[in-house]
């Protein structure tokens, strides 16, 4: 029955992948969960560009091997839970750059006993860690209010909506000015007529 468990939980963390988003020199944490509660035998944190140089983190047989670590993360990545209870394998990575970014995987080899009998199973997770410039994000923000975009992403055409408006706004008020002139002078002729045909 665990067996069959575990499988499962195979599968479905194999399928998934996690959006993560860290501000630049921002802690943050790689979440990577076992559903099984029993010894995790080999913990692997990897980036794919990244393999041929070293692991982000290597742990097997309860202890790290830092000479199987790429140099890159010497010091700045350490178990969320140092002793992994629970099945929590999460990472936290320190001060994020913008070379962090990419996808890593955390695969597990986790040994439980079945009917006696010590046997293995596998779990992969896969997250996509994005770093952002806080600076930035709060500029993008702040250009956003003072020049709201429409729903394409285009300022330029509300701009030249509002342009266009404004010249209807115009042309219909020359228009209406230019009636009132035509109907007042149409006035003044017609009473300049009548009283030149009382006096005569």
């Amino acid at each position: 029955m665990n067996k069959c468990f575990l499988i499962l939980s195979f599968i479905y963390l194999a399928e998934g992948q996690q959006e993560v988003s860290v501000h630049l020199k921002q802690d943050v944490t790689l979440v990577c969960q076992s559903s099984s509660v029993e010894n995790i035998s080999v913990l692997k944190w990897s980036r794919s560009d990244l393999n041929s140089d070293g692991y982000v983190y290597f742990y097997r047989n309860k202890r790290c091997f830092e000479n199987y670590q790429h140099p890159w993360f010497h010091g700045r990545v350490m178990l969320r839970d140092a002793g992994m209870k629970g099945g929590d394998a999460s990472l936290i990575l320190k001060n994020a750059t913008f070379k962090d970014a990419g996808i890593y995987e955390c695969h597990l080899l986790v040994r439980e006993l079945v009917e006696s009998r010590r046997s293995y199973s596998e779990i992969s997770h896969v997250i996509n860690l994005t770093v952002t410039d806080a600076a930035e994000a709060r500029g993008n923000m702040r250009d956003n209010l003072i020049h709201p975009e429409d729903p394409d992403g285009n300022t330029q055409s509300r701009d030249a909506a509002a342009g266009r408006s404004h010249i209807v706004a115009v042309v219909a008020l020359v228009a209406a000015v230019a009636v009132l002139v035509v109907a007042g002078f149409i006035t003044i002729r017609s009473l300049t007529r009548k009283t030149k045909a009382v006096l005569y």
